[in-house]
């Protein structure tokens, strides 16, 4: 070998030699700094739980975001699609308050003096339906006079007698329903019977019925009365025996009364 390829030899060992010290060099300094500065299980431990507190703030900030969007749009709904009230505290009571019976009063044209009112005829837009459970007339007999409440609940059953709210009402020309406890407001109906008057005052006009006929019924029996019949009849209906309740017999007391006079509702 000649001694210039001999000098370019030694040339490239050199350089090899050199090469290979930095990239070792370089390792070793890395793997200092990374003993240097790797964090202790104390601090590991602290950083995890710090993330994991982020992490939840984050979580619950956007659950909470959704279950106030969800109750807005609940609230808008029931401001929007129910029935309009006075107030917002009014709407909150009427949908999640105890509801109690209330007497309800509506104010009728001029030319008819409310309840006064027995012959003159009533235009139906001067009748204005109920809300249930409230108290807006009264059916009374020789040995009886109770309050009337729209929806045969047990809240209008503690206050008095229930008008089925499947029926009709008085001066319509149709069948009116009214069901009561026989030992409390309806005590001393069964004294009632063919010709007397029962009298069914509303806050547009006075009704009277003439009772015409009486009955047990039983599960078997055939009923009485036809609730879409074009006549309209007061069929009062309640518990038999009188001292015990429906549920324990299975029998009901049924009295059925023609109407006999009373203003006419017009269209």
């Amino acid at each position: 070998m000649n001694r210039s390829k001999k000098k370019e030899q030694k040339r490239r060992e050199e350089y090899n030699k050199a090469v290979k010290h930095k990239m070792e060099s370089a390792a070793d300094l890395a793997d200092k700094y990374s003993r240097q500065y790797e964090l202790s299980p104390n601090e590991k431990n602290s950083a995890y739980k710090r993330n994991a507190r982020i992490v939840n703030r984050k979580l619950l900030l956007i659950l909470g975001g959704v279950l106030l969007q969800t109750l807005i749009l609940f609230f808008v709904a029931i401001l929007v699609c129910l029935p309009m009230k006075n107030s917002f505290k009014d709407v909150l009571e009427n949908y999640f308050g105890t509801s109690k019976p209330q007497f309800v009063s509506y104010e009728l044209s001029d030319e008819f003096i409310g309840s006064d009112n027995k012959t003159e005829s009533v235009y139906y837009t001067d009748v204005e339906i109920p809300d249930i459970n409230c108290f807006y007339a009264t059916v009374s007999g020789e040995k009886f006079s109770d309050r009337v409440y729209y929806g045969v609940s047990e809240q209008s059953l503690l206050s008095g007698v229930g008008h089925v709210s499947s029926t009709s009402f008085p001066g319509f020309g149709k069948p009116i329903m009214l069901y009561g406890y026989s030992h409390t407001y309806f005590s001393g109906i069964e004294a009632l019977s063919a010709g007397d008057v029962l009298t069914y005052t509303t806050n547009y006009g006075v009704y009277e019925y003439q009772v015409t006929s009486s009955s047990v019924i039983t599960a078997h029996s055939v009923l009485p009365y036809d609730l879409e019949a074009e006549k309209e009849q007061l069929i009062i209906c309640t518990d038999y025996p009188f001292d015990k309740y429906k549920t324990e017999t299975g029998k009901t007391y049924c009295i059925i009364a023609d109407k006999v006079s009373g203003p006419e509702v017009v269209y």
